[in-house]
């Protein structure tokens, strides 16, 4: 290039400086799109991180099928292991199966003379650890043994440990579950199960042949199967429903999942997002129409000095790139203070108005710097591409 860089980036700047309302109003379309894809981006972002924040503090994502009579009402037989290994062999998006039956009748647990009343009882198997995803805070869950020895061993949760043992160990401790003497082995978080209904005390699990023996008919077996992710719920609830229907015909096949309302929030927000998204590219298409608009004049009002530098030796690539280098210096400065902005009023609402979780995204500005960027370049590409197409003559004899 005949001319240098640094001489380059100076034509520009003083290009720039000289028609200040027309670089500022270019910069303030460039402002606008990328104010409205940044914060589409940020809202996306806080939107996510609140949903996982309360998947956080429930069971990871499962449903619970039903097999019922066809009347209504009548609840059929209680799923059995063959349910479970058909549904396994079937369903590829299974990520785990665990049964579950849930003792009726039995909610008073005792140690000493503390006592937590309306505790929910299950006796569950040995990888409903894995299926829940709850992590183990002392001592162990069940093993083996305890499923084929009938052990007398339960597993509590922190809420009923505060409640009984308040701040002692509760391992190896002997707690009575009405007039049954169970041996504490673990104590697992506390979390939600899913939407459910009342306050309790507290959640007591059992290996599930023990308390099959001490609850008899009192109890309701199912299967808490669970996804790889929580968008293969639909079609892991559809696919269950199949595979049940098929093996219990004659009745309906209902099902209860603990993130049906996260679904639909998260349903929610991507509509929102897409039509954010929506209204940032058209915000970003007319400030490129702008700049596209801004670069012809600029072109039509310099012809006279386009002709003279060509005369003087510059280039047809240096006098193109000159303009194209105008366009991209103004959204790279719209661009900026748009995602400066966005970032300081996000940080600004989710610390005083609503309390959200927001972290600041370098992805999120690189892709939407690289939306001013992509917008300026390709705006003002065919007007410059137009500028050396100038012929020198005319443009010298122009006024």
């Amino acid at each position: 290039m005949s001319i240098s860089i640094p001489d380059l980036l100076s034509l520009t700047w003083k290009s720039l400086h000289t028609n200040l309302v027309r670089s500022g109003l270019t910069t303030l379309g460039v402002f606008m799109g990328v104010a409205a894809i940044s914060a589409t981006l940020n809202i996306a972002d806080i939107t996510n991180a609140q949903i996982e924040a309360k998947l956080a503090e429930r069971d990871k994502p499962y449903l619970t099928p039903y097999i019922i009579s066809e009347n209504g009402f009548a609840v059929g037989d209680d799923l059995k292991q063959d349910d479970e290994v058909a549904l396994k062999r079937s369903i590829a998006i299974i990520r785990s199966v665990s049964s579950v039956s849930q003792i009726y009748g039995i909610g008073s647990v005792q140690y000493e003379e503390n006592e937590a009343k309306d505790v929910r009882t299950y006796g569950v198997s040995q990888n409903y650890i894995n299926t829940t995803g709850r992590q183990i805070l002392q001592g162990r869950f069940f093993k083996a043994v305890d499923f084929e020895q009938y052990r007398p061993v339960a597993v509590i949760d922190q809420k009923l440990a505060a409640t009984l043992f308040r701040k002692q160990s509760p391992l190896n401790q002997a707690i009575f579950l009405a007039n049954t003497r169970l041996t504490v082995i673990g104590v697992v978080e506390t979390k939600s199960a899913g939407q459910e209904f009342g306050e309790k005390s507290g959640t007591l699990w059992l290996p599930s042949t023990f308390a099959g023996a001490i609850a008899g008919n009192f109890q309701f077996s199912t299967l808490q199967i669970s996804p790889y992710r929580l968008d293969d719920m639909p079609q892991l609830k559809e696919k269950v429903k199949q595979v049940l229907s098929k093996r219990h015909p004659k009745t309906v096949v209902e099902t209860f999942d603990n993130a049906a309302d996260l679904l639909k929030e998260r349903e929610l927000q991507q509509s929102a997002t897409q039509a954010l998204a929506v209204v940032g590219v058209i915000a970003l298409l007319i400030s490129g129409v702008g700049i596209a608009n801004i670069t012809i004049a600029s072109v039509l009002e310099r012809i006279e000095e386009i002709g003279i530098r060509r005369a003087l030796g510059a280039t047809q690539f240096e006098v193109m790139v000159q303009f194209i280098l105008e366009a991209l210096l103004l959204s790279i400065f719209g661009g900026t203070l748009a995602i400066i902005s966005v970032h300081g009023l996000t940080q600004t609402a989710t610390t005083v108005i609503i309390q959200a979780p927001y972290q600041f995204s370098l992805g999120n500005a690189g892709l939407s710097m690289g939306a001013a960027v992509a917008v300026g370049v390709g705006s003002s590409f065919l007007p410059a591409l137009k500028a050396t197409k100038v012929d020198i003559i005319a443009a010298l004899r122009s006024e």
